[in-house]
């Protein structure tokens, strides 16, 4: 899980743009298989499953099944 982004909207050095931060959330009842990527800002809702080697760059609703890279629904529950 990566709650930070670099900053890169300026033309100045990288290392002096800083970063952001936004809060990862995971819900009661969820299963997160092994070799997932959540980003910054996403929210997994209650009872979601994530499928091994996603990379979830979008909030998921509850009981979803979401799965690929860039991670999408693929079902529910």
């Amino acid at each position: 899980m990566f709650s930070e982004n670099h900053n890169f909207e300026g033309s100045d050095d990288i290392k002096s743009q800083g970063v952001a931060w936004s809060p990862i959330v995971i819900e009661d009842d969820c299963w997160i298989a092994s070799g997932v990527t959540i980003t910054a800002g996403v929210t997994v809702g209650r009872g979601a499953i994530v499928a091994a080697g996603a990379v979830v760059t979008k909030s998921i609703p509850p009981r979803a099944i979401v799965a690929g890279v860039p991670a999408r629904a693929i079902g529910s529950r």
